[in-house]
């Protein structure tokens, strides 16, 4: 299981045991901010590794 399935995990335990309506909101919030930050790291990721091998701006 790697970090980002196990942040996964924890918001949806947190998520069932929560018993408010604003903690849910909060928890699927930050699965949302959380799907969205693995997303741009992997887009910088393959920027990052696309420019690396442009020969032609060595």
């Amino acid at each position: 299981m790697n970090e980002q399935e196990w942040c996964q995990n924890q918001l949806d335990e947190f998520m069932q045991n929560s018993h408010t309506y604003p903690q849910k909101a909060l928890f699927f919030s930050l699965k949302q901010l959380l799907d969205e930050q693995y997303k741009r790291m992997e887009q910088t990721q393959g920027e990052l590794d696309g420019k690396l091998w442009d020969t032609g701006n060595w």
